[in-house]
């Protein structure tokens, strides 16, 4: 029987982490799969822990301080989770609505990948719409290794990317062995994509699983740092708000990490942010939104 781990963590929106758990809880597995659930309940207000006690006693809950945003409560269930040696670890945002045969399939294709696999990934679709919202991407230039390129559309067969969002993301025992877990530098976004470059670096491989596997509504640019329409007040404000952006010390850390021979130049441009933030969100302002890739743990 293999194990698998599902990790999970949610504040405030009780419907939507009850209507993934449901999904959750509905998926058609192999009977030589089975499932743990892992949750961790940020300090939440409006009764979610309460709800999923009633409703799911099968889950395994956790609470946090109310500060630990996506990467942070994450990582925090993931050394939960290690000392029972599971066979793979699976993460899931609570704003996901699951395929019934999702990680039934999640778990044939990664049993199909040849050489060493790191994590699959398992592509969002908008709701009500067949447009990609979140799953892999690739570096646009080999000569800079942070450039996001588009989201990948699945394919027939699983197709190898440089980048994961962990919107649903299912990574193997042999991967985290190597590698560990997220890295607590991160509060809320970057976890993801900075695990799935580690991975790379250790030699395992990333991929995108053939077809879509729920949906989840992706981040819109409205309202967010990137809107000109905004007071510059409001901007500044969401440029200090982890839950809306990176903080510009973890930007520096993750483009010091994987920047490859440009990262003197993507960490100038950070140093811009940090000294000078309204001249660097006057000329961000000005730049397409659809170039700016958001990692998975955005859409908590």
């Amino acid at each position: 029987m293999l194990r698998y781990a599902v990790m999970l963590c949610c504040y405030n929106r009780k419907e939507k982490t009850l209507a993934c758990l449901a999904s959750l809880s509905a998926q058609q597995l192999p009977t030589d799969v089975s499932l743990d659930i892992f949750l961790l309940d940020d300090g939440s207000s409006d009764g979610t822990s309460t709800a999923v006690k009633e409703q799911f006693p099968q889950v395994k809950c956790y609470q946090g301080r109310g500060d630990m945003y996506w990467n942070g409560a994450m990582a925090c269930l993931w050394q939960h989770a290690l000392p029972q040696s599971y066979d793979a670890y699976i993460w899931l945002n609570d704003d996901v609505q699951l395929q019934p045969d999702a990680l039934a399939r999640l778990h044939f294709w990664q049993s199909s990948v040849s050489g060493k696999l790191g994590a699959l990934v398992g592509s969002m679709h908008e709701p009500d719409s067949t447009v990609i919202s979140y799953g892999g991407r690739r570096s646009r230039h080999a000569w800079h290794p942070l450039g996001f390129g588009k989201l990948l559309s699945p394919d027939e067969y699983p197709i190898e990317c440089d980048f994961i969002n962990g919107n649903l993301c299912f990574v193997t025992k042999e991967a985290v062995d190597a590698v560990g877990i997220l890295d607590k530098t991160y509060t809320h976004a970057l976890g993801d994509f900075d695990y799935g470059l580690r991975l790379k670096q250790a030699g395992f491989g990333l991929y995108v699983a053939p077809g879509f596997y729920g949906q989840c509504a992706s981040n819109t640019k409205l309202n967010s740092v990137f809107d000109a329409s905004l007071p510059m007040s409001t901007r500044l404000a969401l440029l200090n708000n982890p839950a809306r952006f990176v903080p510009v010390g973890e930007w520096m850390h993750f483009v010091r990490r994987h920047g490859g021979l440009v990262w003197p130049l993507l960490w100038g441009k950070a140093l811009m942010r940090k000294l000078a933030p309204c001249l660097w969100l006057w000329l961000r302002g000005r730049k397409p939104a659809d170039l700016d890739a958001d990692s998975g743990a955005n859409a908590k």
